[in-house]
């Protein structure tokens, strides 16, 4: 397993890729559509998450 000081910031990922971006602009709609992938699935863990929430209260 990785040590925990080896996993990067968020700031040095968003730094690396916008460096990145500059020279290789073609990777950017990769890029893009992997960040709405993932904010959706996101979404939706967040969203089973807040309704197990609510049939725990009730």
């Amino acid at each position: 397993m990785t040590d925990i000081s080896e996993i990067p910031s968020k700031e040095e990922i968003l730094k690396n890729m916008a460096k990145h971006l500059q020279t290789n602009m073609q990777d950017g709609e990769e890029v893009l559509l992997r960040t709405y992938d993932l904010a959706f699935i996101k979404g939706k863990i967040e969203g089973i998450a807040e309704e197990k929430n609510k049939n725990l209260l009730t």
